[in-house]
Order: C-alpha cells, then sequence, then structure tokens
C-alpha cells in the first residue's frame, strides 16, 4: 500500500458546505504572495480565459512579476530584467497564448517589459521621450499591437498634458510614440481596451472646472482617429472613464458625471465603424457614485461596476439590449471602496473592493460564474492585516486569483509598505460538470525525514479525489489515497515516517485527479 501504510492522514475540511452547493462560490484561505519581497505600490493583475495570471508589483529595487498556471499556485515572484529604484504605477496584460506585457513609471519615464509566451520577461524598455513627464500608463494586449501602451504625459518645461502612445509588432519592437489626444487639449488618466476586432482609447479631458470623456480609436495605419466626445461636460472630479471592446469591434465606456445635485454613473456604445451613442444612466440618481469600471465578454456582453456612498453596485447588458437595473454587490456593513472587474470570454465575472468594517482594512469580493448571477460578497483577506488595493482576474471556468497589497497593523496601510497576498475564489456554475481542482500545494514543500507536512487544495464541486504518489523524474506509483473532498478548501496532513522504502529521500510527485475532472501536479522534497 506504499504511502497509506505508513502515515497517518487526516482530512480537515476548512470551508466546506453541504453537497449539492455546487452554485454557490468559495474562497480559499489567503496566503502570502511576495515572501520576503515587500511592494511600494499596488498589485497589478492581468490573466486569459484559461486561467494563466500574471501580477506585478512595484518593490524598493524595481518591478517584480509572479506567474500562474491555470488552477496552479503563483510562482515565486522575480524582478523584471531593467526596472530599477522609483518604479511606480504598474500595470499588466496578458494574451490566450500566455504573452504578457508590464508597464510602469520610472525617472519620469513610461517603461515595458515583454513576457513571450512560455518565456522569461524580457529587459525592459523605454517608451515616453525624454524631457517629458509620463504619469499612468496602461497597457493592452489582443489586438494589431503586442501591446498597445498609452499614458498622459507633459513637458518638464510645462504646456498641455497630452495622451500618448506606443505599439508594438508581433516582433515586440515598439514604433515610435505617436499622439492620441489633441495638441491644445489637457488630457488625464487614459483607459485602455484592445481586441481583434481593434484597439480603443479614452481618457478625460480637463476644460477648466468642468471635466468630459473623450476617445479615440486606432486606424489601420496605426494613427489614432480623431478624437471624439463622449460624454457631457460635468464639474464632477469622478469623471475619469472606463472602456472595453469586444471582438467584433464594438467598444462601451463608462463615466460618472454631476447632473444638478446628483452623480450619475452613465454609460456610451461605439458600433464597430460608427459613432459613439448617446449616454445612458446606468446607476440611479443619488450623490458620491465614482471609480466605474467595465469589461465585455466574448459576445459583447457587458458588466459595469461603480461605488455609490459606500456601497458597490453593478448592472449588466445584453449584446444589442438596453442595460439591466443596477443592484448592491456589497452590503452595508462595510464601507467599500473603489471596485476592480474582470469579466472572461465566456461571462464569468468577478468584482473586488477593499473595504473598510469597524477598524479593519479588508479586502472583499463578488463572484458570477458564466451561467449564474453574482453570489454573495466575501471577505477574503485576513482582518489581522489591513488589506487595500485588491485587484483579480477570472477565467471561464470560474477560478479566480485576487491579490492585494497588506501591511503591519500597527502602521497607516495606505503609507506603510506592503507585503502581497493572495486568495483563489471559485464561482459555482448551475450547469453539471466534473469537479475542478486548483491551487494544489504542499506545506512546507521540503520536510525531513518524519516531519508533518500538509496537502491543501480547492475544488469547485464535491468530489471523490485520488492522491497518488510517483518519483518525480517518472517511474511506478509507490502508494494512493482516495478521498472525499468539499467543495471549497480541502488540506491533508501527512505525519510519521517518510524515510522507508515508499517515499525515502529524494524528489517526489504528488498528483491529485477529482472524479472525472483533470489531474495536478506538485513535488515535495524529502531530504
Amino acid at each position: 500500500m506504499g504511502v497509506v501504510n505508513r502515515t497517518a492522514i487526516t482530512l480537515l475540511a476548512l470551508a466546506a458546505l453541504p453537497a449539492g452547493a455546487s452554485a454557490a462560490t468559495q474562497w480559499l484561505p489567503p496566503s502570502p504572495l511576495a515572501g520576503q519581497v515587500r511592494g511600494t505600490g499596488a498589485p497589478a493583475v492581468a490573466g486569459n480565459d484559461d486561467g494563466r495570471a500574471v501580477a506585478a508589483w512595484a518593490t524598493p529595487t524595481g518591478v517584480v512579476t509572479t506567474l500562474r498556471t491555470p488552477g496552479g499556485p503563483w510562482y515565486q515572484p522575480v524582478r523584471v530584467p531593467g526596472s530599477g529604484r522609483g518604479a511606480t504605477q504598474v500595470a499588466v496584460a496578458m494574451t490566450t497564448g500566455g504573452q504578457a506585457a508590464v508597464t510602469w513609471i520610472e525617472g519620469g519615464r513610461v517603461r515595458v517589459s515583454l513576457r513571450p509566451a512560455r518565456r522569461r520577461f524580457l529587459p525592459a524598455t523605454a517608451l515616453s521621450l525624454p524631457g517629458r513627464i509620463a504619469t499612468t500608463p496602461v497597457v493592452a494586449l489582443g489586438g494589431a499591437c503586442a501591446p498597445l501602451v498609452a499614458w498622459s504625459g507633459e513637458a518638464v518645461t510645462g504646456g498641455a498634458n497630452t495622451i500618448e502612445s506606443a505599439c508594438a509588432s508581433s516582433s515586440g519592437r515598439f514604433a515610435a510614440t505617436r499622439p492620441v489626444s489633441q495638441p491644445d487639449e489637457l488630457a488625464f488618466t487614459p483607459a485602455i481596451a484592445a481586441s481583434p476586432g481593434g484597439s480603443v482609447i479614452a481618457w478625460r479631458r480637463d476644460e477648466g472646472d468642468q471635466h468630459r470623456v473623450r476617445a479615440a480609436v486606432r486606424q489601420r495605419d496605426g494613427s489614432f482617429g480623431v478624437p471624439a466626445d463622449v460624454s457631457q461636460a460635468s464639474s464632477s472630479v469622478f469623471v475619469d472613464p472606463a472602456v472595453a471592446i469586444a471582438p467584433s469591434g464594438d467598444a462601451i465606456a463608462t463615466w460618472t458625471l454631476l447632473r444638478g445635485a446628483d452623480v450619475i454613473t452613465q454609460a456610451a456604445s461605439l458600433p464597430s465603424g460608427g459613432v459613439w451613442t448617446k449616454p445612458d444612466d446606468i446607476s440611479r440618481p443619488g450623490t458620491q457614485a465614482r471609480g466605474s469600471q467595465v469589461a465585455t465578454d466574448g459576445e459583447g456582453n457587458a458588466v459595469a461596476t461603480w461605488v455609490r456612498s459606500g456601497v458597490v453596485q453593478a448592472a449588466t447588458r445584453v449584446a444589442g439590449q438596453p442595460w439591466g437595473p443596477p443592484r448592491d454587490l456589497s452590503d452595508g456593513s462595510v464601507t467599500a471602496g473603489t471596485p476592480r472587474l474582470s469579466v472572461s470570454g465566456a461571462g464569468a465575472a468577478l468584482v473586488t473592493w477593499p473595504a473598510t468594517a469597524g477598524t479593519s482594512y479588508v479586502a472583499q469580493a463578488a463572484l458570477r460564474a458564466a451561467t449564474a448571477d453574482f453570489g454573495a460578497p466575501a471577505t477574503i483577506s485576513d482582518p489581522r492585516f489591513p488589506a487595500i488595493a485588491p485587484e483579480g482576474v477570472i477565467g471561464d471556468n470560474g477560478i479566480a486569483p485576487v491579490v492585494w497589497q497588506w501591511t503591519d497593523p500597527a502602521l497607516d496601510p495606505s503609507i506603510a509598505q506592503a507585503g502581497v497576498s493572495s486568495a483563489t475564489g471559485l464561482a459555482g456554475s448551475d450547469q453539471p460538470g466534473p469537479a475542478i481542482l486548483v491551487d494544489l500545494r504542499a506545506r512546507p514543500a521540503t520536510v525531513s525525514p518524519g516531519r508533518r507536512f500538509r496537502v491543501t487544495f480547492g475544488l469547485s464541486n464535491p468530489s471523490r479525489v485520488r492522491l497518488a504518489v510517483t518519483p518525480s523524474a517518472g517511474g511506478r506509483e509507490v502508494g494512493a489515497l482516495v478521498l472525499s473532498g468539499a467543495d471549497g478548501a480541502n488540506a491533508i496532513t501527512f505525519e510519521g515516517g517518510l524515510s522507508g522504502a515508499a517515499l525515502g529521500r529524494g524528489r517526489w510527485r504528488l498528483t491529485a485527479t477529482p472524479r472525472g475532472g483533470s489531474s495536478r501536479s506538485l513535488i515535495l522534497v524529502v531530504r
């Protein structure tokens, strides 16, 4: 019997629901992502529909990135070549094939590093021109550029603040910087979106104490078309736009504006090859609406979210149809901050936000499977460690990794240097199917003979799971265990000597397989 005969085994259900509750959403316990790599800025996250993800953040010595395979844990963070001290304002993007790009500000200039699929990040390239001060970079992959980067720039000697961009060819070589906004505009806070149907950049134009949303579409020759007004002028300081574009080329922009005594979240659409539609009100009248986000799935169906008076709200729209009524995602027990949004090609959705619960700063989230509605909000961070700036991504399978900053409880979380933590969500579906196994890991991953270790994993549905042990270099199975896993988080604690015939010193592969589902493996080192 191998490992089963030589090991005392206990199954602990860490976050289990009753059998049959598979349409619910579950969160695995949070864990530190950065190790000893401390963060000095909010982490940025991107992913693809297959469940791969990339996270990046600034540290005192440069920008670090980490990658996550579909369903697996995050890799150890590594520094981006060519990044250094003073890096800030990090943004990332990723394609379906696994290509990624990270951009940031360092020394007043925009820098970018590209990662070809299944390779490491390449040395950084400076994009913005010397003699100009760049801020708020954004990046997108999926269109004609690989990638398209945009930012707000101003000459060191003063003058208009404009939106600028740079496009990389499929070889990763960037063309010359191109203007997006008009030379006489005061343009700030760009938003960007790209898909096989095209690329669009939106921004805020300041006209004295009035602000409006403008946008431009990238043309076939690489230039941007004449910017168009998307919103009316407003004195609201929270007008900053968000933009999304479907594979068809149809685009959607959202923003907030002040109208009388009310702050309204609005949306407008741009049919491929057409003009922007008249804005629609997608929130109810009220005060203090801000921080709108919008995203589309592969069919052009859209989700928009924003925060109003400390409550995160969302509205959805079927492609070609009016927006549905808004609904609350967070509850009145917390004061929520600006949300972040991710939607997969199949329509799974994730909304994350920071919240204040009493005296605790926590990260919260709501999940929606592609065939279901948003579940109840959940606190996904450890309340003992102040959490800010949560951001995540969701794949078609409903797996949603989220990362956030955390700090020492004795320090002000808004200014203190922060570590980075992560939690993984599982969005339950109403559709039957095999259980998905996610985040299989051993703690510790290196053990001495006879030392206890724990194997943890999450399941999207209750399932029988077979755990088998083989030599890591290949060979005959030396032991196996079949157990009943609960939906959500599960853990198996192994106790006893591991130096016998079944598991001697060396590297061992532990493979977990849910009934009817795909296998995942991890490596355990015994020395």
